[in-house]
């Protein structure tokens, strides 16, 4: 994280804008340019009006903005639960009084420790117990005193001119806060802003440049590790000039008034944080705090006051001082001289002094103790009223409503003196309903009821006797499952009361691999080594006709087989214009004429002959096929192939005739009738 943040006019008061925003993420920072030393007549912050302030309410830490937004009033309960922790200004918190005369703080919850400086948190032994001789560390007493919430003021201690680069001091401060929650993690933890110098400051090296970036930083590192931030600069500052408030500050320009701590606390209170008590409980005993000894830190670290200290005159009740009221003095030496008179209808009563004595006569000359510190000194005249009963009536807005859980208050002033006392309101106590099952109960098992606060929402459980036990029989099966590679098989009983139990009937199998994948889950197997295919044998192939494709199927030496590729189509068979595979015509074919002829042979009586003709293409026809030729039959016998004539019939011989008919001479060769066979024409074209 950078912490060399450059200011601009105006700077911390523009910041302070993030408060109203109510912002819940990281907040940006964008600064003016001027610094407060430079912005003389810077004009006056402009922030919108809230109609109303959110009641003041238990909330959750993570739902609160880093920079704590504007509340109701907590009441002077939430100061009281909340440690103080810082340098000579939380010191001051212990010698002032609010209007009713009680102080803003007392021993009990603060740790101011005058001249230190951020870095001492961890290892500054500081706070002592009564009864207890040892000293203790600020995480030490902490974990000792068990605060619910902390609210913790350094830095003044750790200025030193004009430099914006807050890198030392954001570590330092990181460091001691971590120290804190190491020793106590169950407090709220609240970073205050460093309070503004006055322009008129003694030590004028002490610059507001430092201080608002200081203070940038610081809102960085509350974001960035869950702490809540109190933009109590806001209440503190004149935003016209960039200082504090005109008499915010004594008279070394550093050290706060009474009307700066009055305004700081009114601050604190309307800037509340309320969560719930993380505390362990009970908390036990908790010691009594002894305070921190005077001039535990000799050194002056921001040179404000050399041989001097301050010393202011405050007034308790209803009355007022004369002189300079807040003086710069030598210790050992004497004030000026200052006059308390009474209002009417009170009368003075004595001065007191936070270090040393003061006389009980109206007028006062101070000597300012040898051992005071840069804590200075705080005389406080007190005032009382002429003898009456008061007659109190509440203050209007000076009410804060009790809780249920949370304590109220209620200012009141009397109507004849105006003395102003606060009393404190019990804690309202939860309304609970009747109360809703949330949890039926069992056999052997409580159930639970729960009561709701018909105010708040809280709340509460008890418990619901158990139902009598039995023994349960669990003889219906209601669900089951067979086991599997890496889930056991199990069946899920029940009993006759409805409650279930599981139980397993088969472990897991585990997987069964082959070549690399379970055989039942197709889970691959870790352990299983691929090797690199090489698919250079056939498996199987198949030829393509002109019709259909073929295919053909390679394997690797495993016998993985790859994917089929697929072989192009074969080409067509044309014969006389056609496929003689599939008849699909040849698309280059001509009409023949067969009308020449390229081959005959004549037929025999034994051998049929044939007639082959051609085209001019050259392209020829079938053999066709003639008939066979007859036999030549001579004397009953063929002559070509010797088969018999089946129709022969033989000649008679020369037999005298009976009838005295001349005889028949016989047939000669040149005599025997031939039977003429028509042939087949040979030289017919066949088309």
């Amino acid at each position: 994280m950078n912490r060399s943040i450059r200011l601009a006019a105006g700077a911390f008061a523009a910041l302070l804008c993030l408060t109203l925003a109510g912002c819940r993420g990281k907040q940006a920072i964008d600064l003016p340019a001027a610094t407060a030393e430079t912005a003389q007549t810077a004009e006056t912050a402009q922030t919108a009006e809230t109609a109303a302030l959110p009641v003041v309410q238990t909330a959750s830490a993570a739902e609160t903005p880093t920079v704590l937004p504007e509340t109701a009033d907590a009441g002077r309960s939430y100061v009281e639960e909340t440690l103080f922790i810082g340098d000579s200004n939380t010191v001051r918190y212990m010698m002032y009084a609010d209007e009713t005369g009680t102080a803003f703080t007392s021993l009990k919850n603060n740790i101011g420790v005058v001249s230190m400086g951020v870095g001492d948190i961890p290892t500054l032994k500081c706070e002592q117990f009564k009864g207890d001789s040892q000293m203790y560390t600020i995480p030490d007493a902490v974990a000792k005193l068990k605060p619910k919430r902390i609210i913790i003021c350094f830095g003044t201690n750790n200025l030193k001119g004009s430099s914006t680069d807050a890198t030392e001091f954001i570590a330092s401060y990181q460091k001691g806060l971590k120290a804190i929650t190491d020793a106590w993690p169950y407090a709220d933890l609240i970073v205050s802003a460093i309070p503004p110098l006055d322009q008129q400051r003694e030590n004028t090296n002490l610059t507001m440049t430092q201080v608002d970036a200081y203070n940038a930083a610081l809102i960085e590192l509350c974001e960035e590790n869950g702490y809540k931030f109190l933009n109590s600069a806001e209440v503190l500052r004149d935003q016209a000039t960039g200082w504090a408030k005109k008499d915010y500050t004594l008279s070394d320009g550093v050290h706060l008034s009474k009307e700066a701590v009055t305004a700081y606390f009114q601050y604190v209170r309307t800037h509340a944080l309320l969560t719930e008590d993380r505390r362990p409980q009970p908390l036990g005993t908790i010691p009594e705090p002894a305070g921190v000894p005077l001039g535990l830190i000799s050194s002056d670290p921001i040179a404000v006051r050399g041989a001097k200290v301050p010393v202011e005159f405050v007034v308790d009740g209803n009355g007022s001082i004369s002189g300079v009221r807040s003086q710069m003095v030598k210790k050992g030496g004497t004030c000026s001289t200052v006059t308390a008179a009474a209002a009417s209808g009170w009368r003075f009563d004595h001065w007191s002094a936070s270090i040393g004595s003061a006389g009980g006569s109206a007028s006062l000359t101070f000597t300012v103790p040898s051992n005071a510190d840069a804590g200075g000194v705080v005389v406080t005249a007190h005032f009382v009223p002429d003898e009456h009963d008061h007659v109190f009536a509440e203050v209007e807005g000076g009410k804060v409503e009790p809780g249920c859980e949370t304590k109220g208050s209620v200012k009141e002033k009397c109507t004849i003196c105006g003395a102003i006392r606060e009393r404190e309101l019990d804690a309202l106590g939860h309304t609970w309903n009747e109360g809703e099952v949330t949890s039926q109960p069992q056999p052997g098992v409580e159930g639970q009821r729960t009561y709701t606060c018909t105010q708040c929402g809280a709340q509460r459980t008890e418990p619901i006797d158990a139902l009598q036990q039995h023994t349960h029989d669990f003889s219906e099966v209601v669900d089951s499952k067979n086991a599997t590679c890496t889930e056991n098989g199990y069946e899920t009983r029940k009993c006759s009361c409805g409650e279930t139990k599981t139980v397993t009937t088969q472990n897991a199998l585990g997987h069964s691999y082959s070549d690399g994948v379970c055989t039942r889950c197709g889970a691959k197997d870790p352990d299983h080594v691929e090797h690199e295919h090489k698919f250079d044998q056939v498996a199987e192939e198949k030829a393509s006709t002109c019709t259909e494709q073929g295919y053909i199927v390679y394997k690797c030496s495993c016998g993985a087989t790859a994917e089929r590729q697929l072989l192009p189509l074969a080409s067509h068979q044309y014969k006389d214009g056609a496929c003689v595979v599939c008849g699909a015509k040849d698309p280059n074919a001509h009409e023949h004429v067969f009308d020449q002829v390229a081959e005959e042979k004549a037929s025999t009586c034994t051998e049929q002959g044939y007639v082959v003709y051609k085209c001019s293409c050259g392209a020829t026809t079938d053999r066709q096929m003639k008939e066979l030729a007859p036999h030549n039959y001579v004397g009953g016998v063929c002559t070509v192939c010797g088969t018999a004539d089946p129709n022969y019939v033989p000649p008679p011989t020369d037999i005298p005739s009976s009838s005295g008919d001349a005889a028949v001479p016989p047939v000669t060769e040149e005599q025997t009738p031939e039977t003429e066979t028509a042939e087949v024409p040979t030289d017919t074209p066949i088309e």
